[in-house]
């Protein structure tokens, strides 16, 4: 008489589970861990694509269908290394999409849903961080032409990201009822990692702001992320500079860093949990060291 199936080989009998599927479930761990909705996003998006680079290729998507060679040929596809317009993807960029690929098969395969989990090869690639992009005080004013004589909306919204360093997500989550001039302040309450934090409202925007809350209520830019991202690389070319939401973000940290050389108050802006992020507006660049010498 033969020794019974292990457990492994009797789930092997049952249908296997559809890569939709498991994207379903994983998303709805995620949530129940507490993850952002920003942190979400990003997984269902690199998970996405995924799924239309098997259908492009012919492979099933089933979970049974995707082995380590299929998870290490896509890796290396142009759909996985390149962006969409063709240009090839910053290194931080596919090493985010190894980490999903990484997380979401050890999660199936504590789910049960596969024996062993197919992305356990998976590694991210060393790189060194790139240094910030910000803008210089010629290109903020070029910008700034651009945005007024843009839509009253658009406008307030590159206002906004130049003088309090919030990030894209979190400036166009925001309500009326966020602002408090009195205060001076904004309450970010979908901040990176579910962190509510406190932003501050310069003087030079507040006036600005406070006509633009007058007689509104709900969602202070009611656009979507992608439209707003159009907007800003539409004011950029304008301009003439290379530009985006996160380097207008950058933008506001280094001036304020080489205005204080506190790292902390950097850090409170732009709402870092950690220094060591913080850390990189503290690298001086060749002009900053020739200067500094007198070279």
């Amino acid at each position: 008489m033969g020794r019974p199936a292990s457990p492994s080989k009797l789930q092997s009998k049952e249908a296997a589970m559809h890569l939709n599927d498991a994207i379903a479930a994983f998303q709805l761990q995620l949530e129940a861990d507490g993850r952002s909705i920003h942190t979400r996003k990003q997984y269902a998006r690199h998970l996405r694509l995924l799924g239309s680079w098997l259908a492009a290729n012919g492979i099933p998507a089933e979970l049974d269908a995707i082995t380590t060679a299929v998870i290490a040929q896509f890796l290396v596809s142009d759909q996985a290394r390149k962006t969409a317009e063709g240009a090839a993807k910053l290194a931080t960029s596919t090493n985010a999409l190894r980490t999903s690929v990484r997380c979401f098969f050890q999660f199936c395969e504590l789910a049960g849903y596969v024996a062993r989990s197919p992305g356990m090869l998976v590694r991210r690639a060393r790189c060194g961080e790139p240094p910030p992009r910000a803008l210089s005080d010629a290109e903020v004013a070029r910008l700034l032409a651009v945005a007024a004589r843009s839509e009253a909306r658009d406008e307030m919204l590159v206002r906004m990201l130049l003088a309090t360093g919030l990030r894209l997500g979190e400036a166009l989550a925001l309500e009326v009822g966020d602002v408090d001039l009195g205060r001076g302040v904004i309450s970010v309450r979908r901040a990176k990692g579910d962190r509510p934090r406190v932003a501050y409202v310069p003087q030079e925007l507040g006036a600005r702001l406070a006509e633009w809350v007058r007689d509104r209520e709900g969602r202070l830019f009611p656009i979507s992320s992608r439209h707003a991202q159009r907007v800003i690389e539409r004011m950029a070319r304008e301009a003439e500079v290379t530009a985006s939401a996160h380097c207008l973000r950058h933008t506001v940290a280094t001036r304020i860093y080489a205005r204080t050389g506190d790292l902390g108050v950097v850090q409170r802006v732009l709402g870092h949990a950690s220094v060591a992020t913080t850390q990189r507006y503290a690298r001086c660049d060749e002009g900053a060291v020739r200067a500094a010498i007198g070279a």
